[in-house]
């Protein structure tokens, strides 16, 4: 199937590189069109073509991967001056990585069939996983008309690592991507409130990041994005994205008469931080919020940092030397410390009121030394 089967971009960015990228990897052609972008010499050096227009980016291919953000710009790439529809094959399938919403496919699909009899369109949303199974690999959501999807299959296998199909109604990707986005905007502003409160509360912001990063109260934005913010490398370009975004959600729950109270805090907390950069783009996103919080959180950042282990070492210096720890209560987590420090070498003495929390720490330790209470 890939023998000899080119697949053309209008638009490059990182994940769509790597769409290429794993298509050329497949076998498959790639060329690709983009007005300015940095990205089309590595697109090069992969193995791409770069071409100087869109009808060149057209010419024979089976496929066509389209990544822009606005109808308009779709429509003036496919019917404008110079139209790249002209050149398209027929059967050619028409990717649209696109986060526009399904009703402007829906538009689109219409209006492509008053120029050819027979249509194929799949819009598609990629990304890249961020659990630790699939960490970094290229994930896929796609959907379209039954004919369309059979047509896009093959290609859509090459592109990514795993792909989820949803054949009928086009618009799929863009509402996975508009749930995703719901709650990484809010995700982001807890982020913040969390390490802002911890400040103000007189706990150094490292040492927040370290315990939450590894508690229940993490997620991917709070790992990711805190070490980005502490450490200055986070501007205002960010902020706006998020903002667009989270509006562009907002509208889309209003036209469904569904309430997003969480997310309109979130999207107001960002615009007030939006307005308090004083429109510097390139301003640092730690000095926005702490305008809005009130709170020095680069002081904060910048003291003198902490070391566990050196906290472990200081305590256990000043400590006289402990062989025999008594528990009074031996739930879940009074369980785990217990065996931890039986593990190593303590006396263990435990006292609970139910027996079920006693039992097994009791059978754990027949070969060690430990007592129990009652």
């Amino acid at each position: 199937m890939a023998s000899n089967s080119v697949v053309g971009f209008f638009g490059l960015d990182e994940v769509s590189l790597e769409l290429a990228a794993s298509l050329l990897r497949s076998g498959y052609g790639a060329q690709a069109f983009e007005a300015c972008s940095p990205l089309l010499d590595e697109f090069a050096k992969q193995g791409g073509i770069k071409c100087v227009s869109p009808i060149e980016a057209v010419k024979d291919v089976v496929a066509l991967v389209i990544l822009k953000s606005h109808p308009d710009q779709i429509n003036d790439l496919l019917f404008g001056h110079g139209s790249a529809l002209k050149g398209l094959r027929k059967d050619v399938v028409i990717f649209l990585h696109s986060s526009i919403l399904p009703v402007h496919i829906q538009k689109l699909e219409k209006l492509l069939t008053e120029y050819r009899e027979r249509v194929f369109i799949v819009d598609i949303y990629a990304f890249r996983g961020m659990s630790e199974v699939s960490n970094g690999k290229i994930m896929m959501i796609a959907s379209g008309g039954g004919d369309s999807i059979t047509r896009a299959r093959p290609i859509l296998s090459a592109m990514c690592e795993k792909l989820f199909v949803f054949e009928g109604e086009h618009g799929a990707g863009s509402k996975i991507k508009m749930v995703t986005e719901l709650l990484e905007g809010i995700h982001f502003v807890a982020s913040v409130e969390a390490i802002s409160l911890g400040i103000q509360a007189g706990v150094h912001p490292w040492i927040v990041y370290d315990i939450i990063s590894n508690a229940a109260g993490n997620s991917w934005v709070f790992k990711n994005h805190v070490p980005q913010l502490l450490g200055g490398n986070q501007t205002k370009h960010l902020l706006n994205a998020f903002v667009q975004n989270l509006g562009n959600i907002l509208d889309m729950a209003r036209s469904c008469m569904f309430p997003l109270p969480l997310l309109a805090v979130a999207h107001q907390q960002l615009i007030a931080g939006f307005s308090d950069s004083h429109g510097n783009d390139d301003a640092k996103l730690i000095k926005v919020w702490e305008e809005v919080y009130g709170v020095n959180i680069t002081a904060a950042a910048n003291a003198e940092t902490y070391s566990p282990e050196k906290l472990g070492d200081q305590m256990t210096a000043e400590t006289n030397s402990v062989s025999r720890i008594g528990f009074i209560g031996l739930g879940a987590m009074g369980f785990g410390m217990a065996t931890h420090l039986l593990r190593s070498n303590f006396c263990v003495i435990g006292y609970d009121v139910t027996h079920p929390s006693i039992h097994p720490i009791s059978i754990y330790c027949m070969k060690m030394e430990f007592e129990i209470l009652k």
